[in-house]
């Protein structure tokens, strides 16, 4: 579904009178007003060719309440200010509950913007705002692109690859509660049987072959391991057509535990992230939503990890048994080992030599706490080890604190790049709260 965004200008009457605002009044300001306008709906449309926009201009509080009550069922609302002194009509929008990007130009909006947005945050306001002269410029519209995220979060389907249905029950309940995801069970065992046994063994082969030409080693030595990993990535990838989901996670340790999959997910799923699907380690449902918040606003995968302590050199190792092989996404591939892990226990995992010397985002939502968890650090190093998960990447971090504040669970996800301020405006347009574990 198109997503339908409403576009609010807060702006003077332009009709004659001695004063309408910190720029001036008629007749220059009508030409002004146009000229800015016309400059940020056409950013907007070249920006989002998929979302149709409604374009409102609001002079006082009673238009304000008109557009209000006639765009309820939005996602939020863009609420560019051109005027100083609208007599209420932005606070008509901010106190209205819905989520709002208030969008100041420095010149006309900049007094009504630092009157109004502070209030706004301290009343616990759903509000990210930014003030600039150039309304068309990219931070403006990464700001504008944080309400596609929490429509396109509203549009994606789970499908949740388990035999706990209980546990699915539960998380089913808080995902869809708090963040309006839908999440979809499958059975394991309707799994193994219509999709995993019936995969083509000969295409299954094609791709095993193909993981392992592309592989910078092969260190595992099973080539019927490889095999079933391949089988497993296509049964995943027919479930998603079949069920229309976007996501996959699979109960992967439960399921291998009571013999249900003889293979686990891990190439599958370095390539299901290349197909444009987000895999999600042991069937983690919030870590799921981490990781479809951060590609519906970069377009990034996240390495799903379990992090450990290292006091001594004040560093963090996030290790787990697969990684994508494009951090960056696009098709920008780092090398990759085929590799047993745990001591030879577990067969065809992914060992990827992940990019240093790179700022890095550690990142975790608690819909019941309505938090947002996050640290960062910088990426310094990869270690290999037949022990423990295959893929551990190693970060400076400030391990002391991080230690001192973790919170609930153990999986953090990890992205390249700092988005701390990205996710921190997500959480604030969502109602929650933003916990810094690396702080003091």
């Amino acid at each position: 579904m198109k997503m339908k965004l409403p576009i609010v200008f807060i702006a003077p009457e332009t009709t004659p009178r001695s004063y309408t605002g910190a720029l001036g009044g008629p007749p220059l300001i009508k030409d002004w007003l146009e000229e800015k306008k016309h400059r940020f709906m056409l950013k907007l449309k070249l920006s989002f060719p998929q979302t149709s926009f409604a374009f409102y201009t609001v002079t006082n509080v009673d238009e304000g309440k008109k557009v209000l009550e006639l765009e309820k069922d939005s996602i939020g609302f863009v609420v560019v200010l051109l005027h100083t002194w609208s007599g209420g009509a932005t606070r008509v929008f901010l106190e209205s509950g819905k989520p709002v990007v208030l969008i100041a130009e420095s010149y006309g909006g900049g007094g009504e913007f630092l009157i109004e947005y502070g209030k706004a945050l301290s009343n616990g306001g759903k509000v990210v705002g930014i003030s600039v002269r150039n309304l068309d410029s990219d931070v403006v519209i990464k700001k504008v692109k944080l309400l596609e995220v929490l429509y396109r979060l509203r549009q994606s389907r789970i499908l949740f690859i388990t035999i706990d249905k209980q546990r699915f029950d539960y998380f089913e309940k808080v995902l869809r509660e708090t963040l309006g995801v839908e999440s979809i069970y499958l059975d394991g065992k309707v799994f193994a049987e219509k999709y995993y046994r019936v995969a083509d063994e000969n295409e299954a082969r094609k791709w095993a072959l193909e993981w392992m030409s592309n592989a910078y080693k092969v260190y595992e030595n099973s080539y019927e391991d490889i095999v079933k990993a391949a089988k497993l990535y296509l049964a995943m990838k027919k479930a998603l057509q079949d069920f229309k989901a976007i996501s996959i996670a699979v109960d992967c340790i439960n399921l291998f535990d009571a013999k249900i999959l003889d293979a686990w997910p891990c190439l599958g799923y370095m390539q299901l992230w290349l197909d444009g699907y987000i895999p999600v380690c042991e069937a983690d449902p919030y870590s799921a939503v981490m990781l479809l918040m951060v590609w519906y606003l970069e377009e990034k995968p996240g390495f799903i990890s379990d992090p450990v302590i290292d006091y001594t050199k004040n560093e963090i190792v996030y290790y787990h048994c697969y990684s994508p092989v494009n951090p960056f996404g696009g098709n920008r591939k780092v090398p990759y080992i085929i590799t047993p892990a745990h001591l030879n226990l577990k067969r065809a995992s992914l060992y990827v030599e992940l990019p240093v010397n790179e700022d890095i985002t550690a990142a975790q939502i608690w819909p019941e706490q309505k938090t947002i968890i996050l640290h960062k650090g910088k990426a310094i190093g990869n270690e290999y080890s037949i022990y423990a998960c295959a893929t551990k990447l190693v970060a400076k971090v400030n391990a002391k604190a991080i230690a001192r504040n973790w919170r609930w669970s153990w999986h953090r996800v990890v992205f390249y790049g700092d988005l701390a301020e990205d996710l921190k405006d997500l959480a604030t347009l969502l109602g929650f709260a933003v916990y810094v574990e690396d702080k003091e």
